[in-house]
């Protein structure tokens, strides 16, 4: 065996330099090859891991994206619906509130038209100038906080009564121009006769209406009592039954026509003494309340004339005995020496 060695030794030793050299050239010519193939191999998997991320990270980005958008479009989804619901919920609440609102705006203005019709009734019915002053105050009332109905004297306004809130002065001038109040004059045949005041807050339009209906519902009652008393129907004579002749001197008696006379004095005298309630106080204290009111008196006992049937004007002068009571408190001699008296039936 070593012999067989050492025979292999002197075989090596006897090869040449060239051969060595080319051994060396194959060995450095397979190391090239082996790394260039494992560089080949290494770029390879390289690139296919590489392509094998991208791939899987954009697929993981698409999926991702993917997901995002649903997210997002559930959110959206969500929120849209929310907001559509608390929209949908205060549109509702809205419409409602409108609809309640417009349910109180027109119940409001059919009960100011429900006032308004009431007023024309009212003020028709009334049966003095005082009354219709008085009702006209209440039926008003609603529209201000604080109303003043002044009357017309020689020099101003003075306050005839008031309602509600505010203090109104005794006496205003016609040409009063407060822009925080309401002031409207009530003008009979061309001349002032009153004013309605009121303070804020106040309903200017509905006063408006109320006062032109006072100022119609005053021209109309003047009318009334200065137009001439409605003749008798005339009754057929064949449906006439003989009624036995009065006793002389005796005039026949119509209890409705006394009373409406009665009446139509009581209304008169009133309107006097409600337009002019200094000169009268005065006439009261000096005893000459004829010689102060003579003007008014004499229209007022023309106007009785006119309304009150002959046959009670010679029966019975209610005219002269409601200015007793109503003017002088039941005391004639208030009224002066100038005052006529009762008429009689050369008057009429």
């Amino acid at each position: 065996m070593e012999l067989k060695t050492q025979a292999l030794d002197r075989l090596l030793e006897a090869l040449s330099p060239a051969l060595a050299a080319e051994l060396d050239r194959i060995v450095d010519e397979t190391c090239q090859a082996l790394e260039q193939d494992f560089q080949k191999r290494l770029q390879a998997a390289v690139g296919e891991a590489e392509a094998s991320f991208i791939a899987s990270a954009e697929a993981q980005l698409i999926q991702a994206v993917a997901d995002a958008k649903e997210t997002t479009r559930r959110q959206v989804s969500e929120e849209l619906e929310k907001l559509f619901e608390a929209k949908l919920a205060d549109t509702v609440t809205q419409l409602k509130s409108d609809a309640s609102g417009e349910r109180a705006r027109l119940q409001e203005q059919l009960d100011r038209w429900r006032i308004f019709a009431e007023t024309q009734r009212e003020l028709a019915e009334a049966s003095s100038q005082a009354e219709i002053l008085a009702r006209f105050l209440m039926l008003a009332q609603p529209f201000a906080a604080g109303l003043g109905l002044y009357v017309a004297k020689p020099e101003a306004l003075t306050l005839w009564k008031s309602r509600g809130e505010g203090i109104f002065p005794e006496i205003i001038s016609e040409e009063t121009t407060d822009p925080q109040t309401y002031f409207r004059p009530i003008e009979l045949r061309g001349k002032s006769i009153a004013a309605v005041c009121a303070v804020p807050p106040f309903q200017a339009d509905a006063l408006d209406f109320l006062t032109t209906s006072l100022q119609h519902a005053i021209e109309v009652f003047g009318l009334k009592m200065r137009s001439p008393a409605p003749k008798p129907a005339v009754t057929s004579q064949a449906n006439t039954v003989p009624k036995t002749p009065s006793a002389p001197g005796e005039a026949p008696v119509d209890p409705k026509a006394h009373a409406d006379a009665r009446r139509t004095a009581r209304l008169l005298v009133s309107e006097i003494k409600l337009y002019h309630e200094r000169e009268l106080k005065e006439g009261r204290e000096h005893a000459d309340i004829y010689r102060r009111l003579q003007k008014e008196i004499d229209l007022g006992r023309e106007a009785y004339k006119r309304r009150v049937p002959a046959a009670v004007l010679v029966a019975h002068d209610y005219f002269h005995e409601e200015l007793i009571r109503i003017l002088t408190e039941n005391d004639p001699s208030r009224m002066g020496a100038g005052y006529p008296g009762p008429m009689n039936s050369k008057d009429v």
